[in-house]
This record gives structure tokens, sequence and C-alpha cells, in this order.
């Protein structure tokens, strides 16, 4: 079926282009155009295109970016090669989502753009680009991450086993803890090429490495050749601890000095060259955190019972224990329609608050040390509540193990982001249009 489409596909391409009719824009940012300067279609991915207007818009972002950050950049037929590959890449994503159901509304966008984002207006009317356009990329990139979210999540599994041990290996190095500033390229090579294949890559990378040990611009040899996402930014990383790279990484990366380029490293996507741009030292403090010992009475909703008459009901409970005409205690084992802790004449014990639902949570933290909540509506039902104490306690050590499963969560999601991708690529159909 899907060699039918593409033979399809193409036979609508030829028969397009042979009529010489240009494409009307199809892209959510596409803007009419005046007549005589109608949008040429430069890519055919799939069942949708590219327009040029859209190659020419992110090739004048890059270039602002990197006039900002001071990053050198290929010549503007390798540049435009790369802003195509990524429009590709996100086009075939988008038409994922469209057929999956993915969409982000109006009111979605809106909550997702904080204030700070609103009052950029000034900064991308200086750069060229409306605030309609920033809206809409803002958009399409809420899209593109809740797909690869969708997508990607499933297949990485992390273990508890391996969350003990990167956690137990984050403690005994926590009095030396040292962060590098990284930029990477990554040049394909699946494990699905051959011999021959591979070395010519490998030596590809290694020519690379030559040209940047002579002083070529590393941030222009990543957006030439790297088909990482950041490669228009240059490759950069950003700044991560030793433990927080993947162990092909770390062991070539511990203990290089700022400026040194090193590599190539294989992994199962390809060929990756990694620059340390700097060195720091970083303290590691204790984690603090604050545990509460509650009680509480619920009552939930029944179909004889409603929502409001629960709510009432709970109330005159309330007023019983405030007028002393029973304690929390004996109104818990009376009343509370909580398993686990009526018998117990309400008592939760110490907990994290972060355990409980999220109303119950909020009211309990928002509690002083014996005073008691009006009624409370939670998902179970509706609740009193009464703190009766707080404490801090060292929580370091269930720090290491949330950071541990970050770092291997991150690391594997990476890694298997750029397996789906070009999987999903290899599927597509793409005919770019020459000019």
């Amino acid at each position: 079926m899907r060699i039918v489409m593409n033979k399809l596909k193409k036979l609508a391409v030829t028969m397009t282009l042979c009529l010489g009719v240009l494409a009307l824009p199809l892209h959510a940012n596409a803007k009419p155009q005046p007549l005589g300067q109608l949008d040429k279609v430069a890519v055919v991915v799939n069942n949708g295109v590219i327009l040029d207007s859209e190659i020419n818009n992110m090739m004048k972002a890059v270039k602002s970016n990197a006039a900002k950050a001071r990053q050198q950049l290929p010549d503007d037929k390798t540049l435009r090669q790369q802003v195509i590959e990524r429009l590709v890449n996100d086009s075939i994503v988008i038409q994922l989502a469209e057929m999956q159901g993915f969409n982000v509304n109006d009111e979605q966008l809106e909550q997702a753009i904080t204030s700070v984002a609103r009052q950029m207006k000034n900064t991308l009317q200086a750069d060229g680009i409306s605030y309609e356009a920033y809206k809409n990329q803002f958009r399409k990139d809420m899209i593109l991450n809740e797909v690869r979210n969708s997508e990607v999540r499933r297949r990485v599994i992390v273990s508890p086993q391996e969350v003990d041990m990167l956690a137990k290996e984050i403690k005994q190095h926590q009095d030396s803890q040292v962060e590098y500033n990284l930029s990477h390229i990554l040049l394909f090579a699946p494990e699905s090429m051959s011999k021959g294949e591979l070395a010519e890559v490998e030596s590809k990378a290694r020519d690379i490495i030559r040209e940047v040990n002579k002083g070529a611009s590393f941030a222009k040899l990543a957006a030439t050749h790297s088909i990482d996402p950041q490669a228009l930014n240059g490759g950069a990383m950003g700044w991560a601890k030793i433990e927080e790279l993947p162990p092909q990484f770390a062991n070539i990366v511990q203990g290089s000095r700022a400026g040194s380029t090193v590599g190539p490293v294989r992994s199962r996507v390809g060929y990756h060259i990694i620059r340390i741009n700097n060195v720091r030292k970083i303290e590691s403090p204790k984690v603090m955190t604050t545990e509460v010992h509650a009680r509480h009475i619920l009552i939930k909703p029944t179909v004889i019972l409603t929502d409001a008459q629960a709510k009432q009901k709970i109330e005159n409970v309330r007023q019983d224990i405030q007028s002393g005409k029973m304690t929390f205690e004996q109104a818990a084992k009376q009343f509370s329609e909580d398993p686990g802790s009526a018998l117990q004449g309400g008592d939760l014990g110490w907990a994290n608050p972060q355990i409980f639902d999220p109303a119950f949570r909020s009211a309990v933290t928002s509690l002083s040390k014996g005073q008691t909540s009006s009624p409370i509506r939670s998902s179970f039902g509706w609740h009193i509540i009464e703190l009766l104490d707080t404490k801090q306690i060292d929580a370091t050590d269930q720090a290491y193990k949330d950071q541990a499963y970050r770092i291997l969560f991150n690391q594997r999601f990476n890694e298997e982001t750029q397996i789906w991708l070009q999987e999903e690529r290899a599927m597509a159909y793409v005919k770019v249009i020459e000019k």
C-alpha cells in the first residue's frame, strides 16, 4: 500500500511540475501572497508540502540567532539543506500528529505562552518576526513535543536496579562534582550499515575532528554536518554532570580540559563528536523536605448521597468536633469512609505531601499545626483535615534516586528519539523540487 501511495504522490508531483502550477499555501503559518508572488512548493513530504517561504523564514531566524550568539554558519546552500531536513522531519511528525488527533487549541496555547513570551513582542518585531508567527511556531513546537513524548516514551525502560546503582554512584561523587559545557556533532550511521559504510562515516568524523583541532569553528561544522536537533544552534548541549551523560560519552569526557574535542564515539544512532566548551566545579548541598502528620475524615458522594449532601454531612461532623460534642478520633471512627485510616481515628501517619491528591495536598500544606480545614473536595470525596505536626527530614538519598531516574530516562529518550525520527524519515515520501 505504501508503494502505491508513493507512486501516486510522485505522479501528482510530476503533473504539477509539467503543468507549471504553483501550489497554494497549505502550511498553517503561510500567509496569502500578492498576485504574481505566489509561494512555490520546495519539498513534498507525504501528503503535505514545504513552501519556499518556510525555508527562507527559518534560514533568516537561524542567521539571526547565530549573529546574536556570534556563531559561524556554513554557506547558504549547505544551510538550506540542513533547514530542509529539519522542516521535513517536523512535517513528518506534524502529519503523524494530525492522523492521531493531536491538537493544541487557542486556550492551551495561551496557557503555555507565559507573560514573559508575551513581553517579547517588541523584540520579535525588531527581528522582523510577527507575534502571530511566533505563536504559530510555538503551537507547532507543542505538537511536535507531544507526539515525540507519546511515541518515544513507551520505548524507554528504566529498571529500579539501574536507578539504585546510578544513585549510589552519584552519592559517591557528591564531594567532587564537576559540570561540563558541551557541544555535539552526530553523523548518522545506523546499525544496518555495512562495515564499509560505517568505516566511511567514521573516517568523516575523524576528518571533522582534525578540522576542529586546526582551528575550524565547531559550531559551523555542526550546522554543516550534524543530524542532531541542535545542529542549527551549533550543536550546543549546555551544562551536564558526568553521570548525566551516556556512558560512552562519560568515559571520554571525564577529565577532559575546556577547549578539547573528543571522539568519535559510536552509538546505535551514529558517530558522535564532542566539544568540551567549559568545565566548572559545583557543590551538592543536602536536600531537605517537609513531611506532615495529618488526620482526616472522608465522606464520599454516592447514588443516594448527592455531592451537596456529602459536603453538608462533613460540615456537620466538623461543627460537632469544634463544639466538643465528639473528638476528631471518635468522628473519624464513626463517619470516615477511608478504610485505610478510619480505624486509626483518621491518622495518616507521617508522609510527604506530594503523595496526596492535589486538592488534599494544597489544603494540608496551607494549615498551621493544630488547625482543622474547612470541607475540601478531592477526587475521592469531601474531607476535613487536621494538621497534627510537621518536620524537616533529610531527603538527599531520595533526591539522588530521582536524579538518577531522570538521567537514565533522558539518555534513553534522546537516543530513542533519534532512532524513531530516522525510522519515520525512512518510511516517508520526500521529494525536493529543485529551483
